[in-house]
C-alpha cells in the first residue's frame, strides 16, 4: 500500500512532550520517523510504543538533522513536527485532503505558540506561519537554526493550526538561548561578519522596541514584556559571543 504521509520528528530528551505529539498525528501518518541525538530519558521508549522508525544521529545542526529524517521517509508527503508540537483536529482534516490531491507542492501552516502557560498573540510570536507540509521530492531544509523549507513548486496555505507548547519557564528559555546563540555566533563569523560595538548596542534595543512596541507585545501583559526583554538579551549574547570567538 502506498504511503502518502510521513511525519518526521527530531528528538533529544523529549519524554515530557513526545506522547502528546505522536498521539496527535496517530490517525494521520502512514509512518513516523524519529531521529534522536542521544536521549537519556524515556524518549526512545515512547517512540517505540507509537511504532515510530527510530534513527540515531549526532546533532550538528537542525537542517541537517531534519534533512536526514526526510531521507529515511517513504511517503510522498512529509509533515515536519517538533516534539513539543501537536496538530489541531481541523489541521488533521485539511492534511488528509491535500495529501491526496494534485494541488500545491508545499503548505504554510499557522502555529499557535503557548509560552509561560498562555497563548502569545503579539511581539512577533504571531502570526507564525511556515512551510511544514511538503512533497518529499520538492522540499529541503536550510539554515542552521530557525530552519526553513525551500520548496521547488507552488505553495499554498492551510487554515488549521499547529499548537506549539514552547518554553514553560524562564529557565527553559535561558537554556535555549545559550544553545542557539552559540550556533548563531558561529554562523555570523562563518559568513564573514565581524564583531561590532554598534551592533552589540543597537540590535538588542531594536529587538525590544520592535517586539514590545511595534508588534504590540505589551498586549500580552507581563509575558509580552518578559519575552521582548529576553529576546533583546538574546541579541546581546549573540554579539558578545561573536566578540569572544573572534
Amino acid at each position: 500500500m502506498k504511503n502518502f504521509l510521513s511525519v518526521i520528528v527530531i528528538t533529544k530528551n523529549e519524554e515530557e512532550n513526545l506522547s502528546r505529539c505522536l498521539s496527535s498525528v496517530g490517525g494521520l501518518a502512514d509512518e513516523v520517523v524519529v531521529v534522536d541525538s542521544g536521549s537519556t530519558d524515556k524518549t526512545l521508549e515512547i517512540a517505540t510504543r507509537f511504532g515510530a522508525k527510530i534513527y540515531k544521529r549526532h546533532f550538528d545542526n537542525y537542517s541537517n538533522q531534519r534533512n536526514f529524517a526526510i531521507s529515511k521517509t517513504t511517503g510522498e508527503w512529509v509533515l515536519s513536527m517538533d516534539a513539543d508540537e501537536e496538530i489541531s483536529d481541523g489541521l488533521a482534516l485539511e492534511i488528509k485532503q491535500v495529501v491526496k490531491s494534485q494541488g500545491a507542492d508545499g503548505y504554510l501552516i499557522p502555529r499557535i505558540n503557548i509560552i509561560f502557560g498562555a497563548e502569545i498573540k503579539h511581539s512577533r510570536w504571531s502570526p507564525d506561519k511556515h512551510i511544514w507540509l511538503f512533497r518529499k521530492s520538492r522540499g529541503k531544509f536550510r539554515n542552521l537554526i530557525h530552519e526553513e523549507v525551500d520548496v521547488n513548486g507552488r505553495v499554498e496555505e492551510l487554515k488549521g493550526a499547529k499548537i506549539h507548547h514552547s518554553h514553560k519557564s524562564v529557565f527553559e528559555f535561558v537554556a535555549m538561548t545559550n544553545k542557539y546563540t552559540d550556533i548563531e555566533a558561529r554562523e555570523i563569523l562563518k559568513n564573514g561578519y565581524n564583531f561590532s560595538f554598534m551592533k552589540l548596542l543597537y540590535l538588542p534595543l531594536r529587538s525590544f522596541f520592535g517586539r514590545f512596541i511595534l508588534k504590540q507585545g505589551f498586549r500580552d501583559g507581563w509575558r509580552g514584556f518578559v519575552l521582548s526583554y529576553l529576546r533583546a538579551v538574546y541579541q546581546f549574547i549573540v554579539w558578545v559571543k561573536v566578540w569572544e570567538k573572534s
